[in-house]
């Protein structure tokens, strides 16, 4: 995905302005963090497999959920920890909490309510041209309809219902734009609570401590690297069925696609309101809604599908691309430390 690089040689984790990161990529310390968070998430799988949790995408116990947030997504942070704790240097986490985190926070709550409503817009937009419009078979039809979405819930849940509970069910179920807004509303919800706590788990390793390090390659190369990294993180659950279902290799790729466009995303998010806690609060809300494409979208096929397929992935590729040009990076971000190349470690140009 070749975005321009609309910052020159900014810094990739702090400012336009920012020239206190390294001069060179660290790749030592980049290889101890993803030898922990990708050796970690292979364990994770294999306890999958051995405890018989071989498809994850239907009919997988109620616990797997809770572990895939409780031992999984936290697993970038405690990476990132450990390698700071290592190496004897640059503490993420005393950047963060700082007095400027009052206003982005500020910030983060005028910016995720419009990248998220940006994010369903546009996938049920590019759904609709992609599946009604273009009829591409497995891009999924979208259902305007109140019947059809009560005919899809209940094609998807497997129940039986008599006519009079149908009715019933119809009459309580609002139009598609009502149940958007429905989602939307919860999705930040959740973003800035629960789905936020984890997902600051995946944001810390990922748009925090490896953006920093990755800084001196300029944005697009960074986030290319971060985004190839974060999807093969994820290849240990992908191989068994999460997210993609039958389609494990085909997966892998999409899901390193989706990571790719999501850290330009993300990382994005983290420039203009100047804290990686926003990148956390969008990433936890992704999260929120994303299970509605199931109740709105008739016949979708996973890897071409919103929100994890092709159009998922365009559709977060447009919005990033839109808040790279819109967007206008805060002015108080925490900036990388200085530190000193070690010899050991091969230097790298600046793009």
């Amino acid at each position: 995905m070749g975005l321009p690089c609309l910052d020159g040689a900014a810094g990739y984790g702090g400012g336009v302005n920012d020239t206190s990161t390294s001069s060179s990529v660290r790749w030592r310390r980049i290889a101890i963090f993803y030898g922990i968070a990708l050796g970690w998430a292979v364990l994770i799988g294999l306890a999958f497999y051995l405890l018989g949790q071989r498809d994850l995408s239907a009919g997988a116990a109620a616990w797997v959920g809770p572990v895939m947030a409780v031992l999984y997504m936290p697993v970038p942070l405690v990476a990132a920890l450990i390698t700071e704790k290592i190496v004897g240097e640059g503490y993420l986490m005393r950047r963060i909490f700082t007095r400027k985190l009052g206003r982005q926070l500020l910030r983060t709550l005028v910016a995720v309510p419009l990248v998220i409503a940006a994010l369903i817009l546009s996938m049920v937009g590019l759904s609709w041209l992609a599946g009604t419009v273009a009829g591409i078979s497995g891009a999924g039809q979208v259902l305007f309809s109140v019947d059809d979405l009560v005919a899809n819930v209940i094609a998807i849940t497997g129940t039986s219902m008599d006519a009079a509970t149908v009715a019933k069910l119809t009459a309580a179920t609002p139009s598609l734009w009502g149940l958007l807004a429905i989602t939307f509303g919860m999705a930040l919800v959740v973003g800035f609570t629960i789905n936020g706590l984890f997902a600051f788990g995946e944001e810390y390793g990922w748009r925090g401590w490896l953006a920093d390090e990755l800084a001196p390659l300029g944005p697009v190369w960074a986030n290319l690297i971060t985004g190839v990294m974060w999807g093969l993180w994820h290849a240990p659950v992908i191989l068994l069925g999460y997210n993609y279902g039958s389609y494990r290799l085909p997966g892998v790729v999409a899901m390193i696609g989706w990571c790719v466009a999501g850290s330009f995303l993300l990382w994005r998010m983290r420039q203009v309101t100047g804290t990686v806690l926003s990148a956390a609060v969008t990433h936890g809300a992704i999260n929120g809604f994303a299970g509605i494409f199931l109740v709105v979208l008739a016949d979708p096929n996973r890897l071409l599908a919103a929100p994890m397929g092709a159009v998922g992935i365009a559709s977060v590729a447009v919005v990033a691309l839109v808040l790279w040009l819109i967007g206008r990076p805060a002015s108080d971000q925490a900036a990388a430390p200085v530190a000193e190349t070690p010899a050991a470690e091969t230097p790298v140009a600046q793009n």
